[in-house]
């Protein structure tokens, strides 16, 4: 256990979590960052896991050991669920009676969403809502921006999405 360490928790006071806190946030989101979760996941899990250890504040022996143990085992589980989700996500494409005959279209499906991955998170996100159905609009409102902002998005996913298709398609033909 750290110097530090040993030092808060010889203070007992409740401002020694505070103390804790601020020094060792960054740290924390930087542990999670070399597991590889992106900045955004980082952040939020390292608040998650600065909770369990103010939940448990008085118990905890070592509270930078708990919080990196606290904060990989949140990163596990939202890791598996994500592939666990994009898995169900690829099965909701095929029905269950026409999974063994259309194995094609599950490759095509998953080279469509090998193509929505490339696309900057902002065209990734106005897809996704134009394939559930929302015109530009309804996405504008729902995401907080100008119609125009989405619309602009809009079309240069889809012209990204064409460029990818042509070569895919002259690649696929340059192996016939």
């Amino acid at each position: 256990m750290s110097n530090q360490a040993n030092e808060f928790l010889m203070l007992g006071r409740t401002d020694a979590f505070d103390d804790y806190y601020r020094s060792d946030l960054t740290g924390l989101v930087r542990f999670l960052l070399h597991l590889g979760a992106s900045i955004e996941d980082a952040q939020e899990i390292a608040q998650e896991a600065m909770l369990a250890v103010l939940r448990k504040w008085r118990d905890v022996e070592d509270p930078w050991a708990y919080t990196r143990a606290t904060a990989k085992t949140i990163f596990m589980r939202r890791l598996s669920k994500s592939k666990r989700d994009q898995e169900a996500a690829k099965r909701a494409w095929i029905p269950e009676q026409l999974r063994a005959p259309f194995i094609s279209f599950a490759a095509e499906v998953e080279s469509v969403m090998q193509m929505l991955h490339t696309l900057p998170l902002e065209q990734r996100e106005v897809m996704a809502w134009t394939l559930d159905g929302y015109t530009p609009s309804q996405i504008a409102k729902a995401t907080n921006q100008k119609p125009a902002t989405v619309r602009s998005h809009l079309r240069h996913a889809r012209a990204a999405l064409k460029k990818q298709l042509a070569r895919n398609s002259s690649t696929s033909r340059e192996e016939e």
